[in-house]
């Protein structure tokens, strides 16, 4: 569970900012301000993690979808 404070900062990054890691996992600080690592799978940001000392437990992990990947159904609200 994030906090709301991560919650928030997350969707304040620009997504210019986001786009640069498309298709790519991302390890974002506690509070959601900033992309601590980048991989191209889990286990290549793990590592990155790891090499950089940063606890992977200590960040939030998320995949951002590439522009060419479905990400599901898009909902339609009436």
């Amino acid at each position: 569970m994030t906090s709301r404070e991560y919650q928030t900062n997350r969707a304040a990054l620009p997504r210019t900012v986001l786009e640069l890691y498309a298709g790519r996992w991302v390890a974002f600080s506690p509070t959601g301000q900033r992309i601590v690592a980048s991989g191209e799978t889990l286990e290549h940001l793990e590592d990155q993690l790891a090499a950089a000392g940063q606890d992977s437990q200590a960040v939030i992990l998320e995949y951002l979808p590439g522009p060419d990947e479905d990400t599901g159904p898009e909902v339609e609200f009436l």
